[in-house]
């Protein structure tokens, strides 16, 4: 495609990796990386800022992130807005515009679409663009979260307002669109597409070479978690049904590895390990801690099941590497999983949030059955982010 007939976008995110946070909402990146094939790409992602920033360990190394940067071929500006940690986040409505606005007063204001991948502050900011330079604004919602319905604040009442006013929504889930609807009115401008997967860094490989890379033995049985150690993962649903698991004959030798450290909804490895000393678990659960990006894929191949007992997601990234991988699943029904699950035949099972019984049956019975993961992979691996993007171009031009 000629640089003359690309669209011009400019993509605005308060969620966008950085040098110092290269998987900050990767998913993000990755998008616009698949898309920028097919559009002029401009991305603006403002960082948080305060005289009380650099006294807090938690966001002091946001300060050395530079002002703009080359992330992966797209120009990422990084412009700063004044943001009171955990307080008066209403502000930020304007403090994250003037930021936005200083950045195009220097590149200019000459784009044909304005692409948005957070809810706030990035909606009335892209409202505020939208009318300004008189162009359409999409908005992405990427987790339930971002609806701010716990909010305590006005946030809550700015999203849902603002959702109103963008030209089309792209949810990454059925389960994010209902909400959205309920909460905006926003069925008619709102299309399911969820995320791709990176299959240049997720595909099949052979499971007992990958074992031997591990030093993983091959008579085990191995279930696998991955993410945050953190209650709404759902680690201790796929703990508790290891007792039905490992008195099933055949399945006496079935271990649950959990890769991931604490989160930024905390640590709950206490109540864990409290359930497993409990119960004489020990041998079968196995905290491996956190695991390079680039390691997942011998631990996704190494597995039998991979098992996601989330209490709730948007669209899972560990979810569909683990099937690019051809490791057939037992995933909980939030976010897009069912539209995951439901995507090609014999993946695994889908199972009710929250249920023990059915989330221990279906990890049994995959644990018991034969699977032809390399064919799982073959058929999975048209889910790239190239598709995603082609997905989103079609929402663009109108296609859909």
């Amino acid at each position: 495609m000629s640089t003359k007939s690309k669209k011009k976008i400019i993509a605005i995110s308060y969620l966008f990796p950085n040098c110092n946070q290269p998987n900050h909402g990767i998913f993000v990146l990755n998008r616009l990386k698949a898309m920028s094939k097919y559009a002029d790409i401009t991305v603006i992602n403002p960082i948080s800022d305060s005289p009380l920033h650099k006294k807090i360990s938690k966001f002091s190394h946001l300060e050395s992130i530079p002002q703009l940067e080359t992330i992966q071929g797209l120009k990422v500006y990084h412009p700063r807005y004044l943001s009171i940690p955990g307080h008066l986040k209403s502000i930020e409505v304007l403090t994250y515009r003037r930021a936005v606005q200083k950045v195009l007063d220097e590149i200019g204001y000459d784009f044909d679409l304005i692409d948005l991948h957070w809810t706030f502050p990035d909606l009335p900011c892209g409202n505020w663009l939208s009318k300004k330079i008189n162009k359409p604004f999409n908005v992405t919602l990427r987790g339930m979260e971002a609806f701010h319905i716990q909010d305590s604040g006005l946030r809550k009442n700015i999203v849902a307002h603002y959702l109103k006013k963008a030209d089309k929504v792209i949810s990454l889930s059925e389960e994010m669109a209902h909400k959205a609807d309920e909460l905006a009115n926003t069925a008619s401008k709102t299309v399911v597409i969820r995320n791709g997967v990176d299959t240049d860094k997720f595909y099949y490989l052979e499971k007992n070479e990958c074992r031997e890379k591990l030093s993983l033995p091959t008579y085990e049985k191995i279930i696998l978690g991955v993410g945050a150690l953190i209650h709404r993962k759902g680690f201790d649903l796929v703990i508790k049904g290891l007792e039905g698991v490992i008195s099933t004959p055949g399945l006496e030798n079935t271990k649950f590895y959990i890769l991931g450290a604490q989160g930024p909804e905390g640590d709950y490895r206490k109540e864990l390990n409290q359930f497993i000393e409990q119960h004489n678990l020990q041998q079968n659960v196995v905290f491996v801690g956190a695991v390079d990006n680039s390691q997942l894929i011998t631990w996704y191949n190494a597995a039998d099941v991979f098992c996601l007992a989330s209490r709730g997601e948007g669209s899972p990234n560990v979810l569909t590497e683990a099937l690019a991988c051809g490791t057939p699943a037992v995933a909980t029904n939030v976010g897009s999983v069912p539209e995951i699950m439901a995507s090609e035949e014999a993946l695994g099972y889908c199972v009710v949030n929250e249920n023990l019984q059915m989330i221990t049956t279906k990890l049994i019975l995959l644990l018991q059955q034969p699977h032809n993961r390399k064919q799982q992979a073959a058929n999975f691996n048209k889910y790239t982010w190239d598709w995603c993007a082609n997905e989103v171009m079609k929402l663009i031009k109108g296609r859909y």
